[in-house]
């Protein structure tokens, strides 16, 4: 079975995405989404885009795979309930701004 992006809404439901290519989690796909609470990338995802998770403002956790080499540009920017993100710290490159107005971490 092939695996899918996991995501957890305010209203305590889930939803499973299917995406042809989970290697890159594209800009802006998840912005401005306010009822998302936690997302479960699959393995194989390597990069989160630019913005790719821009004010979600209840977005609380985000669990990451082995597999994520790169976060790019703000790409949580202003998550401002952003309390615990999942990811190898010393092998993932961060972009500098990548957590910009995530005040909880």
């Amino acid at each position: 079975m092939k695996e899918r992006i996991k995501v957890y809404l305010y209203n305590k439901t889930m939803k499973e995405i299917d995406m042809s290519d989970f290697s890159y989690i594209s800009e802006d796909v998840f912005s401005e989404r306010t009822d998302i609470v936690k997302v479960v990338l699959p393995e194989g995802v390597k990069e989160i885009g630019n913005n790719a998770f821009e004010n979600c403002i209840h977005l609380e956790e985000v669990v990451c795979p082995k597999s994520l080499q790169k976060i790019d540009s703000e790409a949580f920017i202003d998550c401002i309930s952003l309390k615990k993100i999942d990811y190898d710290t010393a092998s993932v490159k961060v972009d500098a701004s990548a957590f910009k107005g995530c005040y909880n971490l």
